[in-house]
């Protein structure tokens, strides 16, 4: 836990002084332009974890995503399959969908394997991020944060539950 908060300290800490933004290479516009966007892992033919999430600004300062996820094909777990939602209320510090943001959302997995059985598990959390826009519409979003997990299922027992860190590195195309 400790290593935890010193890796999400540092990563707060580069978020923050990062000098530039999306708006600075937009000539400095207070509007970007955009209200949505699209995002995937770029990763995940190489993991074999899959996610796609969609992006609508609510407000000047706010936004909702919705995502989904596959895991299949998991080097060492061959047998391993899972298939998952997420959404989240993203609260953006300057303009939605640009820049720093805090976001509470909460995620739901359905995981099949033959080693494990049958499991799922809900995960309330929240990370801190930044998403960038460059010309174009080209997206990138990174974030870390944490969530607590609730398993559910026959062979789940109580060392499944409890905080794990979260990170993700997406991107996409904002309109």
């Amino acid at each position: 836990m400790k290593n935890l908060l010193s890796i999400f300290s540092v990563f707060a800490l580069l978020l923050f002084m990062c000098p530039q933004d999306a708006m600075a290479q937009r000539g400095g516009s207070s509007d970007s332009g955009f209200d949505q966007g699209i995002k995937v892992g770029p990763f995940g033919f190489l993991l074999g974890f899959y996610n796609a999430t969609y992006e609508k600004k609510l407000k000047d300062k706010s936004s909702f995503t919705i995502g989904a996820r596959y895991s299949g094909g998991v080097p060492g777990l061959d047998d391993f399959t899972a298939f998952g939602a997420n959404a989240s209320y993203r609260i953006y510090f300057k303009e939605a969908i640009t820049g720093p943001y805090f976001a509470p959302g909460i995620s739901f997995t359905a995981n099949s394997s033959e080693i494990f059985e049958n499991f799922s598990n809900i995960r309330p959390g929240a990370v801190i991020g930044w998403q960038w826009i460059f010309g174009g519409g080209f997206m990138m979003d990174l974030n870390i944060g944490a969530g607590y997990r609730l398993g559910f299922g026959d062979d789940v027992d109580t060392d499944f539950d409890g905080i794990r860190p979260s990170f993700q590195y997406s991107i996409g195309y904002a309109f």
